[in-house]
């Protein structure tokens, strides 16, 4: 068996969407200075590095951190690469290729991970709508995606996260998979649980048997 940590480190090096998202982290005791331990307190969003998006993010009444199902973020997934010729959004031409089923957790490859340890990159690969409607057709279960937002950046509307969310697919950004070979795993991302939480930082591994 052999874990494959997927997980973006939380530091102020991170890709930010909004100024309401970037990590921080200050000692508040420290052995050095004779406390009894050392303490910190973390500030970030919740939808900072790695993070899952509830349906409440953009659906109201939707399921929150608190109430979703953890399957979603628990079973087997896919990994699949997605190498774009041309620096354009993922269509749904982009995916038909690919195996994708019911109940799938699906993980896309772009190669952005690679930039999820350096400032934003505002004209990243996103996802067009005809995507998100295709893999809710297909009424997968998860999708993962390696880098901050399915949708391009300051999309007016998000309707790549309206179409997914509103189909009850679970989203998880921000996923570090640029080494990681197509195929499939064990994927394992819970999110905390806290009382009508819109998303949540998560540390998701894939598990290869």
């Amino acid at each position: 068996m052999k874990l494959h940590d997927i997980t973006a480190t939380l530091s102020p090096a991170l890709p930010f969407y909004s100024e309401n998202d970037p990590f921080d982290a200050k000692k508040i005791l420290q052995l050095k200075n004779g406390d009894a331990c050392d303490l910190s307190r973390i500030t970030m969003s919740s939808h900072t590095g790695t993070h899952a998006d509830m349906p409440l993010h953009f659906i109201e009444d939707g399921a929150n951190c608190a109430n979703i199902q953890l399957d979603y973020f628990y079973g087997k997934a896919k990994v699949i690469h997605i190498n774009l010729e041309t620096h354009r959004n993922i269509t749904k031409e982009d995916l038909t290729p690919h195996c994708i089923n019911q109940d799938d957790r699906i993980l896309i490859d772009t190669g952005q991970s690679i930039h999820m340890d350096k400032p934003l990159i505002k004209n990243y690969i996103a996802l067009m709508p005809d995507a998100a409607e295709y893999l809710a057709l297909k009424k997968i279960k998860t999708l993962g995606f390696d880098y901050i937002s399915v949708d391009p950046y300051n999309s007016p509307t998000f309707p790549v996260h309206k179409i997914l969310l509103g189909s009850g697919i679970v989203i998880i950004e921000g996923l570090v998979l640029h080494n990681i070979p197509a195929g499939e795993y064990i994927l394992s991302a819970l999110p905390l649980k806290f009382e009508n939480g819109d998303g949540s930082p998560v540390r998701a591994i894939l598990i290869k048997e």
